[in-house]
């Protein structure tokens, strides 16, 4: 069972991993949390692996600062979920953020299949300003 995906503090791991790093290694990220069929559900909108490797690799490349802090975290059986808050600096712009999690996780690996998310952020005092509607 992959560490990532097993322990709130192992996904917390998981988490920092995420937006931390050099762009160029985002797909070792990837490939080291996700099954080579996962898919990302968030706000609606579909990814599947190759998108989610591009979209990794741009948002390393846009943050300077990534503080995330997994608040829930409930593992049971092959389904996982999760809260988590913090802020990001985005292209010098500090911002809050807020996401709920819920995935599937291959038995064999441990690896994620998917992943649907629902982000709220903006502001560092107000309220957020994006993912709301």
């Amino acid at each position: 069972m992959s560490e990532y995906t097993s322990t709130k503090e192992g996904f917390q791991r998981a988490m920092e991993w995420a937006l931390t790093g050099p762009p160029e290694e985002a797909k070792a990220y990837c490939e080291g949390t996700s099954t080579p069929d996962f898919y990302h559900l968030v706000n609606g909108q579909r990814t599947g692996m190759d998108a989610y490797i591009k979209g990794i690799a741009e948002w390393r490349g846009r943050v300077s600062d990534y503080k995330p802090k997994v608040e829930e975290f409930l593992r049971d059986g092959d389904l996982l979920a999760a809260r988590m808050i913090g802020t990001i600096k985005v292209e010098g712009e500090d911002t809050a953020f807020e996401s709920l999690m819920f995935g599937k996780v291959d038995k064999k690996s441990g690896k994620l299949e998917y992943l649907v998310e629902r982000q709220v952020w903006g502001p560092l005092v107000g309220p957020p300003d994006h993912g709301v509607n």
